[in-house]
């Protein structure tokens, strides 16, 4: 009885842990997706290859993020209902992040793996800062940093 009470307590939390680490966040069908995007996307991005779509927030509002591969690259795009960029990410060489961002990816976490990399950007193109996905004592951690290599928010994949 102790066993069965211990396996379904340990459900649970995982439940829970689970979805809130997903809240927010929704995969959707491309039919599911608001017409403006779909059209800003495609007439953006015609040879896109691996197209998948979710529902996120983004500052508060609801927001439509992209994500492609195109030359090689992983690439992601949010959109406002409207179908007006919000920002761009795009994966780079771990070799080619900054100096401070290394550096304080080092200090936080120095037995950590940089498993990837992504620059974040404006819809012009302007870096405003980095997600890195580690792999550290067991753990996959996902973290958001700014150009000086301020950890701005940390997630546990």
């Amino acid at each position: 009885m102790k066993m069965q009470l211990w396996i379904v307590a340990a459900l649970a939390t995982f439940l829970a842990a689970f979805g809130q680490a997903n809240a927010g966040e929704k995969e959707l069908s491309k039919h599911q997706v608001p017409k403006a995007v779909l059209e800003a996307f495609e007439k953006a991005y015609p040879n896109a290859k691996k197209v998948e779509f979710e529902k996120k927030m983004f500052e508060g509002k609801d927001a439509y993020e992209v994500e492609y591969k195109e030359d090689g690259r992983e690439h992601e795009i949010l959109y406002s209902p409207e179908g007006v960029v919000l920002q761009k990410e795009e994966t780079i060489d771990v070799k080619t992040l900054p100096e401070p961002v290394v550096q304080a990816i080092s200090k936080a976490h120095p037995k950590a793996t940089i498993k990837e990399a992504e620059k974040i950007m404006k819809p012009d193109g302007t870096i405003t800062g980095y997600e890195v996905e580690l792999k550290t004592e067991g753990k996959e951690l996902e973290l958001e940093l700014d150009l000086n290599g301020n950890i701005l928010k940390t997630e546990r994949d």
